[in-house]
């Protein structure tokens, strides 16, 4: 009978050690799983604070763009009133100048343009 209860107290005892074996693998596993979600979760802030802010951009942007196609509404509502022909063969010195004026302030707008997308690609590269 000693002999039974010996066997069943070192079965018991293996079985414990066994369960407290696999208790320490899984509070490991735990611990490096909880590691991993807060990660996953700081990712996931950061996605949605850039999607946000991508968000409000192409608001920004889709707003300028419908300025700017009512201002080119605008302006070519105003030149298919005129006839620009008539007017330089009547008065070819005004239209040379009012032409080039206009050609130069089109370049300086540009060469403006080109400045401000220089400067911030310039600024986004340093940072």
């Amino acid at each position: 009978m000693n002999q039974f209860f010996i066997g069943i107290i070192l079965v018991l005892g293996m079985a414990s050690y066994y369960l407290y074996d696999q208790n320490i693998t899984l509070q490991a596993n735990n611990a490096a799983l909880e590691g991993a979600v807060q990660t996953q979760q700081d990712a996931i802030t950061a996605i949605q604070q850039n999607f946000e802010l991508q968000s409000s951009s192409l608001a920004s942007m889709t707003r300028r763009n419908a300025e700017i196609e009512a201002d080119k509404a605008q302006y070519l509502a105003i030149l298919s009133k005129h006839n620009f022909e008539r007017l330089a063969i009547a008065k070819p010195g005004l239209m040379e100048l009012r032409f080039n004026k206009g050609t130069q302030d089109v370049l300086q707008g540009i060469i403006d343009d080109t400045k401000n997308i220089s400067s911030l690609e310039s600024t986004s590269s340093n940072d």
